[in-house]
């Protein structure tokens, strides 16, 4: 190990190189993953924040589609536009004012796009680790492999 934490991956053997690569991808699929359902979740609170707009004084009384997941809308009356329900997760929800719960919609979309930002780097990162060790395995496995013209060199 260098400074830094740094392994000099071209003195491991292929064993270890296969190893490494196989935990490398076996990250990215995983970071991958986590960033996907991160984005889907931060597609949802945007969705939340779109649905809000329906909820004002003007409307009440009036029939609205209520939406109940990201593809499914019920028919509805607005009956209050002074508060909505929250859905905090786990199961819990907690009444907001329309302001409020965009404020706390707008937050969370926040949250979610930084930590993406983080997970897209760390992704990149892995990404070019994993090439990097891709790289020296198909040197080592080159360079395993007998050049042709020094097989026939000996014929005088």
């Amino acid at each position: 190990m260098s400074d830094g934490g740094q392994i000099d991956i071209g003195k491991m053997p292929m064993e270890q190189l296969s190893q490494l690569r196989e935990q490398l991808v076996d990250e990215d699929k995983f970071l991958t993953a986590s960033y996907q359902q991160l984005k889907l979740a931060s597609n949802r609170f945007g969705e939340s924040r779109e649905s809000l707009k329906a909820i004002k004084p003007e409307n009440v009384g009036k029939e609205i589609m209520v939406p109940m997941t990201a593809s499914l809308y019920i028919k509805g009356t607005l009956d209050n536009a002074d508060s909505v329900l929250v859905d905090i997760g786990t199961g819990y929800f907690v009444e907001k004012n329309p302001k409020e719960a965009d404020e706390y919609l707008q937050r969370k979309v926040q949250y979610l796009g930084e930590n993406c930002e983080r997970l897209e780097a760390n992704i990149s990162e892995k990404r070019k680790n994993l090439e990097a060790v891709t790289m020296v395995m198909q040197h080592k496995a080159s360079a395993m492999k007998p050049a042709p013209q020094a097989a026939g060199a000996k014929s005088e």
